[in-house]
């Protein structure tokens, strides 16, 4: 029984590096599973994504006509406020 100090810190080190490890290694698992079911749902809704991109493009520009035609109309709302004065 000559155990000095430090073999038992050293132990312990030990202990808790393999504890450390082991939970690293269920994180990395976890997270690689998690990836792969994003990239499965990606690739089975691509086309679906892809199609909701082209109208979100087709929304914006409708956006900006609207916008555009209704800042016309407060400009003519203005012209006719001014000459009513």
């Amino acid at each position: 029984m000559d155990a000095v100090g430090w073999q038992i810190g050293a132990i312990l080190f030990g202990v808790s590096v393999l504890i450390i490890a082991t939970y690293l290694a269920k994180l990395i698992n976890s997270t690689t599973k998690v990836v792969e079911k994003a990239y499965k749902i990606v690739d089975y809704n691509e086309r679906h994504i892809h199609d909701t991109i082209e109208n979100v493009a087709a929304i914006t520009k409708s956006t900006e006509d609207i916008v555009g035609l209704a800042s016309g109309v407060t400009n003519i709302t203005k012209v006719f406020r001014f000459f009513k004065k």
